[in-house]
């Protein structure tokens, strides 16, 4: 059954609940706490949740256009896929990301660190000024190979050799 999605509004703390097909384009709150909840097919588009905490919270299919997450803490939540997102200052940092979607995707201050990046999608979107320097990008997916996704992506040596073989480049031992 799904959650009364007025606790959204009104509570401080939201703790395992579930919300289906819930509106909360309007929604504008700091400091909410969400823990192990579950949001499917919600709105959340123009939203304002600055400074909020999210932990181990699933969103699928949800809208997050244009909201505000300004300042938010998000651990052990799981997005079902970004493309088509624009992404603003943002860090990710340590996240297990395997066969993520970041599809047409635009970046704007963007920070991955540290993370799984193996076998992600990155279709369309431009890479510069990245780094996957310390990430695992093994079996990274991108649409064209060439100048438009790779260019001014910062990588390491071992890294490069990877990206050579997607390029279709024998690299002799």
């Amino acid at each position: 059954a799904s959650a009364d999605p007025v606790r959204m509004t009104r509570d401080e703390e939201i703790a395992d609940a579930s919300f289906r097909a819930a509106d909360f384009a309007s929604l504008d709150r700091e400091h909410l706490s969400v823990q192990g909840c579950l949001f499917t097919g919600c709105l959340f588009a123009g939203s304002e949740l600055a400074r909020s905490q999210f932990s181990d919270v699933v969103f699928r299919n949800c809208d997050f256009s244009n909201a505000d997450l300004l300042g938010c803490s998000l651990h052990r939540v799981r997005f079902a896929n970004f493309a088509f997102s624009r992404l603003r200052t943002v860090r990710f940092a340590g996240c297990p990301m395997h066969g993520a979607a970041f599809g047409d995707c635009r970046f704007e201050r963007v920070e991955f660190a540290q993370c799984d990046l193996t076998q992600a999608e990155f279709f369309g979107t431009r890479l510069r000024g990245l780094s996957f320097a310390d990430s695992d990008i093994r079996g990274i997916r991108v649409r064209e190979i060439g100048p438009f996704e790779l260019k001014g992506l910062k990588i390491s040596p071992l890294q490069a050799v990877e990206l050579a073989r997607l390029l279709g480049v024998e690299i002799e031992e």
